[in-house]
Formats: C-alpha cells, structure tokens, sequence
C-alpha cells in the first residue's frame, strides 16, 4: 500500500518551515505571518478533506472530522486575536483556544478507540501488550513532565487575577494537556502500527506526533514569554520568532499526516479497483 513517500514529506516540510524563515528574516514578519496563515488555512482543509474521503459509517471519519474541526478554528482564534475580540475582559482567542483544543483531544481518543477496535491489531499477544503497557509509560512521563514545567512557570506568577486572566491560564493549561495527549497517542499509535504494510499505516500518525511535538515546545515557549496565542508575541527576537516557526511546523505536520492518509485511502481503492 502507497502513501506519501517520507522523502517528499520531509521536502515539503523543509519548503514549508523555510519559506516561514527566509519571508521572516528577509522580509519582515508579516511576510512570515501571512505565509503561515496560508499553511493553516490548507492544514484544515486538507484535514476536513480526507474526512469526507470516508463514508458516513467509517469509524475513521469522525476523528478526522474532529481533527479538521479543531485545524479549522485556528485562522478564527488567529482573526479574533488580531482584532481584539473581547467579552468583557476575557479575549474571545482564549475561549476558541479552549475549545479548539478539547475537539483536537478528543480526535486522538477517536483513534485509539478505532484502532483498537480494528481487526489490524486484534492479533497482539500477552507480550506485545505489556511492551505497549510499558511504551505508555515512557510517553506518560515526557507528558507529565512538559505539563509540570508549564504548571510550575504558571503558578510562579501566583494566581490569576479576574476572569479574564484566569480563561488565559485555563487556555494555557488545556492547550497543554491537549498537545500533550495528542503528542503521546500519536507516538503510540504509531509503535502499534508500525509492523504492518511496511509501516505505511503508521505514518500519518508519525506525522500527527510530530505536529503536536511541536505545539508541545510552542507551549514551553508561550509560558516563558507570558503569553497565551503566538498572535500575542510581537518582536523580531529569536525568542519570539522561533515558537512561530515551530507552529509553522506544528501545522505542515498535520497537513502532511492528512496527504498521507489521503494517498494510503487512494491506494486502497485502487487495489480493491483490480481485485
């Protein structure tokens, strides 16, 4: 079963984080931001894409809808962000970050439960499941350790005064935790995956990880800095411009994950085409 080559992958994910670089360090950082809105706005569609590539009873397509769902909230935080949106004093990005995040969550629980549920893994021994037992451990721990660093930086300023900076710690710890749990089912997903077709299977899910990889360390960055969004760091520092480059990638790498399921679903019907 084909899907996209890992060599194209990399490729278009170097074109993709560089042309952030070069536009930024070039250009100005509005090149850069304007070139990553681009990126974001195909990440949703390429992810709702390959949702709507399932039938309405795949149990596939619902956590790739609910992946394309939380991608296709990104450019309304980013909007709302820029223009100040407001309740009160509590910014409307945060409550859209908030939620965008617990959609993007639940997506990876999906696919654990599709997967788990499949014939592909039904075959695992005793043994493979306590290597998996073991396998969650060591993501649980990475985990637990980036969410204690961002839960110490927080409580290091004390605690949050007004509804508005408490929504900014709750967005902040959410978005955490959720890249957190996505970066470690991905991770997981793909050491279940990886023996079958080649390891063709596993793929978007190694892609997937990646992407939240790289949310997970946006996140450090954005605790460091004080901030919630990255649309809030404004500078030409190198402390400022790199968690945009890591979201930059952070969004190739769900984009990438969509093309490669994408190409492993076109695969499939063509076998099924000639058998």
């Amino acid at each position: 079963m084909n899907s996209l080559h890992p060599l194209m992958a990399l490729l278009l994910g170097v074109v993709a984080v560089g042309g952030r670089v070069l536009l930024d360090l070039q250009f100005g950082v509005e090149a850069g931001e304007l070139w990553q809105r681009g990126i974001e706005v195909l990440c949703g569609i390429a992810i709702v894409m390959v949702a709507l590539r399932f039938s309405a009873g795949d149990p596939p397509r619902r956590p790739w809808a609910l992946l394309g769902i939380s991608m296709a909230l990104v450019p309304v935080i980013r909007l709302v962000s820029h223009l100040g949106v407001a309740l009160g004093d509590i910014k409307l990005a945060h409550l859209l970050l908030i939620g965008g995040n617990i959609v993007m969550a639940s997506s990876m629980i999906g696919f654990g439960r599709v997967l788990g549920s499949s014939e592909l893994l039904s075959e695992r021994t005793a043994e493979d499941r306590m290597r998996a037992t073991a396998f969650i451990g060591l993501l649980a721990a990475i985990a637990i350790a980036v969410i204690g660093y961002n839960t110490f930086e927080l409580a290091g300023r004390g605690l949050p005064v007004g509804p508005g900076a408490w929504v900014s710690a709750i967005a902040t710890s959410v978005s955490t935790l959720s890249d957190a749990l996505v970066f470690a089912g991905g991770l997981y997903l793909l050491w279940l995956l990886r023996p079958l077709i080649g390891g063709s299977l596993a793929r978007p899910y190694l892609l997937i990880a990646v992407g939240a990889g790289a949310f997970l360390a946006v996140d450090i960055f954005l605790v460091t800095a004080g901030a919630t969004t990255q649309t809030e760091l404004v500078g030409t520092e190198l402390r400022t411009l790199a968690p945009k480059w890591l979201g930059c990638l952070a969004f190739t790498g769900f984009a990438l994950a969509a093309a490669t399921q994408s190409a492993l679903l076109r695969s499939a019907r063509r076998t099924l085409e000639r058998g």
